[in-house]
C-alpha cells in the first residue's frame, strides 16, 4: 500500500467496495493517451478487442488432451531437487502460453515476457527494461510464423478490420503476458502450499494466493489501486479476467501431477520471494523429495 501512496494512488480494499469499484462507470482504466492495450482502455474499443482475445481463449477450452498430456509428462520428469519457480511453474506456463498463442516460445522469449512486468504499462511508462524487453516481444511476434492459435487469429482479425495496426502488435504482447506471468507466479506458490502443508483445492488456492493483487483505475478524484485479495482473484464487471477457466483448469492438472510426486515427503530449502507491488510470486524456491535426502 505505501508504494501506492508513494505515487499519490489511493487504495480500495474490502470485498464490497472493491466489487463496487470494479464495476463502477466512474472508475475507467483508461488513463488518457490513447494507448492500444486492452488493460487500458474502456468503452467500445475495450470491448471489440476484448472480444477477439476472449475468442482465442475459448481456444483452449475444454484443455486440449494433448497439452494436458505434456503438461504431466513435464512435472512426471522433475527430478528429485527442483525450483518449483524455475522447473515446475516456467515450463508448465510456458506450455500454455506458447499454446495459446501458437508459436513455440524459448528461454530467451520467456526471460523477456517477465521483465516485462517490471512495469504494467510497459508501453507507456518509465521503466526502460521493460520497454526494451516489451519491444522486443512485439518484434519477434510480429515476424514469426504462428500456426493454429492465438497469434494467427489476431492477424486474422486485423486482415478483417477488427484490430488496427497498433492492437495487433501491442495485444499479442499483453495477450503473452495475461497467459504466462500469473500462471507461473500462481503454480509457484501453490506448489509451496502443497510442499509445506499439504494439497488443497485449486479454487481454494487461488483465492488464497491471488497472484494479481491490485487493478489500476481512474477517477475524478485520481488513480486509486483496487484490491483484489478478499475473494476476488480474476477481478470482476468488464474487466475481468476472460481466461479465468482455462487458469483453473491449468492448475487443476499441474497441481495434481505435482501432488503425487510430492506423495512421500519433501524438505523445502531456499526460498525468496518477488518485491513486485501488484504481481505476488515467488523468484525461487528449492525442493528435495524425501527419496533425494540422500
Amino acid at each position: 500500500m505505501d508504494e501506492f501512496e508513494r505515487h499519490g494512488i489511493g487504495v480500495v480494499s474490502g470485498r464490497d467496495a472493491c466489487a463496487r469499484a470494479l464495476r463502477s462507470p466512474d472508475l475507467t482504466s483508461d488513463p488518457g493517451g490513447g494507448s492500444p492495450s486492452v488493460l487500458l482502455r474502456d468503452g467500445e474499443d475495450h470491448a471489440r478487442v476484448r472480444a477477439v482475445l476472449r475468442e482465442i481463449v475459448a481456444g483452449l477450452e475444454p484443455f486440449p488432451a494433448s497439452l494436458r498430456a505434456s503438461i504431466e509428462d513435464a512435472v512426471a520428469g522433475l527430478g528429485t531437487s527442483f525450483d518449483l519457480v524455475r522447473d515446475f511453474a516456467r515450463p508448465v506456463a510456458g506450455a500454455v502460453t506458447s499454446a495459446v498463442l501458437g508459436v513455440p516460445l524459448d528461454d530467451v522469449f520467456l526471460d523477456h515476457l517477465e521483465a516485462t512486468t517490471a512495469n504494467l504499462d510497459v508501453f507507456g511508462g518509465t521503466d526502460r527494461a521493460g520497454q526494451v524487453s516489451a519491444f522486443r516481444l512485439a518484434v519477434q511476434l510480429s515476424r514469426t510464423v504462428a500456426g493454429p492459435g492465438g497469434l494467427t487469429a489476431l492477424r486474422a482479425a486485423h486482415a478483417a478490420g477488427r484490430l488496427d495496426e497498433d492492437e495487433l502488435v501491442i495485444n499479442a504482447v499483453v495477450l503473452a503476458h495475461a497467459v504466462y506471468e500469473n500462471s507461473l507466479n500462481f503454480l509457484a506458490c501453490a506448489g509451496l502450499e502443497f510442499a509445506t502443508s499439504g494439497p488443497r483445492s485449486v479454487r481454494e488456492l487461488v483465492t488464497a494466493i491471488c497472484p494479481a493483487r491490485y487493478v489500476l483505475r481512474f477517477g475524478p478524484d485520481g488513480p486509486v489501486a483496487i484490491s483484489l485479495t478478499d475473494g476476488l482473484p480474476f477481478g470482476l464487471g468488464r474487466h475481468a479476467c476472460p481466461g479465468s477457466g482455462v487458469a483453473v483448469a491449468e492448475g487443476e492438472i499441474a497441481l495434481t501431477a505435482l501432488a503425487k510426486v510430492l506423495g512421500d515427503g519433501c524438505r523445502v530449502g531456499e526460498v525468496r520471494w518477488k518485491t513486485h507491488p501488484v504481481f505476488h510470486g515467488l523468484a525461487k524456491a528449492v525442493v528435495t523429495l524425501a527419496s533425494g535426502n540422500g
